[in-house]
């Protein structure tokens, strides 16, 4: 208590200290690198929002891993300033979320009519916040305040790379596409406006009235479409066939039913688990950071494990023209959505259909290994990795989720739940005490939920 205090004190008496014009030009105090670390950290987690929106929003599955590698990016920068403001003297209402001016700059830079647009407003947006954080970096004294040097050391490694990669992609699109040069230009013209109303509410903080500038005509194509764009020549979508309710167990989806390499399959297919998670993260407010942090993660993760299937079959000479695949958009614009949309897609997808997929992953590790196929068993392996980071993920925030509706529910019978709701679109039980007696026994759940693979067939 005495040192809480005399910590009081002294915050009270550094915060008293009268600093000339000149030298508080030159010199940054731990206040002063905390507001301007605050701004850029909101600013990081609102391009986050973008980028994981903007996944459901464009077309070739390629770009669409790009999306989700750079929606982490952005989310990690921002824990990276998180974790060091919880060192320095702030206050951070983060259940607030972003200033709105912030979060409306870019969302106002998110809603672009063409993919070709946006990625030229994305670049202009990832260029000026590179030159902040230089600006910055500048600022800081290297050895007074290292700790945020280190911090920003991390997060500048990825800028080259960033630039290079979004800028191609105006350019690509512009070379397929002449007419979008003039788009191009208009976009850039009016991202830029309103990034020069963002930096100055960053100099002037709350006093600062934005005047925004006339939003270029043209329909908004992201972020998070109600339909999510597919390049459906190369990645065929999945029509659903009620003949076949437990997943995966429809031998249209794919010819590797009667393989053990049909693992990699299912893999391939979880861009859509990817997309559904980027409509939560997207739309879902007023959750610690620490919810966006473990959520971006996971969704990077299912973006990687769709990589790593689609590589994986590419690799054992296969077409993904030879298989199905699935979309995770709603179908419904996010204000159109129930409300318990959010919570209950989490619950299915931490709570039931990333659970069920332990026992798979495991037996089709043993028998890679079996085949002598160090690759895809130690993927497999992986895979169970993430998988159980991610069911830790649900039993932490599910609730939380839920809450957030007035639902007040534990994470075991949040997992109940769930496993009921599948077992009865299964229709698989005649009473409701039928249903809650298959669904406490897991492995008999798991194993009408969804289809066991042919293990000893390469």
């Amino acid at each position: 208590m005495n040192e809480h205090r005399e910590m009081n004190v002294l915050d009270k008496e550094l915060s008293e200290i009268n600093l000339s014009e000149s030298n508080q030009a030159i010199f940054l105090r731990p206040k002063d690198t905390a507001r301007l670390l605050t701004d850029l950290m909101w600013v990081e987690f609102e391009l986050s929002r973008m980028a994981f929106g903007w996944l459901p929003a464009v077309k070739e599955f390629e770009t669409k891993a790009q999306m989700g590698r750079y929606g982490y990016l952005h989310n990690f920068h921002a824990k990276l300033m998180y974790e060091r403001l919880e060192e320095l003297p702030c206050s951070l209402n983060e259940k607030l979320g972003a200033p709105s001016i912030t979060r409306e700059a870019i969302e106002r830079m998110s809603l672009a009519p063409s993919e070709a647009a946006f990625f030229a407003g994305y670049t202009h947006a990832a260029r000026e916040l590179y030159h902040a954080y230089e600006h910055l970096q500048e600022r800081l004294d290297p050895i007074l305040d290292a700790p945020t040097c280190d911090k920003l050391r991390y997060i500048l490694l990825d800028r080259n790379d960033m630039l290079r990669w979004l800028s191609q992609q105006v350019q690509f699109a512009a070379a397929d596409e002449p007419k979008l040069t003039s788009q191009i230009a208009e976009w850039q013209k009016y991202v830029t406006s309103v990034w020069m109303n963002l930096l100055e509410f960053m100099k002037q903080g709350s006093s600062f009235s934005p005047v925004w500038p006339q939003h270029p005509n043209g329909k908004a194509i992201g972020p998070v479409p109600m339909d999510s764009a597919w390049n459906a020549e190369r990645f065929p979508v999945y029509t659903w066939n009620p003949d076949y309710k437990q997943s995966y167990s429809d031998p249209s989806m794919s010819p590797l039913q009667d393989s053990v390499k049909q693992m990699h399959y299912i893999n391939a297919t979880e861009m859509g688990a990817a997309e559904s998670l980027c409509y939560l993260y997207y739309g879902v407010n007023g959750m610690k950071l620490t919810f966006y942090f473990d959520t971006a993660r996971h969704l990077w993760d299912e973006v990687r494990h769709s990589e790593m299937g689609v590589r994986r079959l590419l690799q054992l000479g296969y077409k993904t023209e030879d298989f199905k695949f699935f979309k995770g958009s709603p179908g419904k614009g996010l204000q159109d959505l129930a409300q318990e949309w959010f919570p209950d897609m989490y619950a299915g997808l931490t709570m039931v259909a990333e659970p069920c997929s332990f026992i798979k992953k495991r037996k089709a590790a043993e028998h890679f290994w079996q085949f002598h196929d160090a690759l895809s068993a130690i993927q497999c392996e992986f895979d169970m990795v993430d998988e159980r980071m991610h069911v830790d993920f649900g039993k932490k925030w599910g609730p939380e989720l839920y809450k957030q509706i007035n639902d007040i529910i534990s994470a075991s019978e949040m997992s109940e739940r769930a496993r009921i709701r599948r077992i009865e679109a299964l229709g698989e039980a005649s009473s409701p005490e039928e249903a809650k007696k298959i669904a406490k026994n897991f492995p008999g759940f798991c194993g009408l939920s969804t289809i066991e693979l042919k293990y000893t067939n390469y």
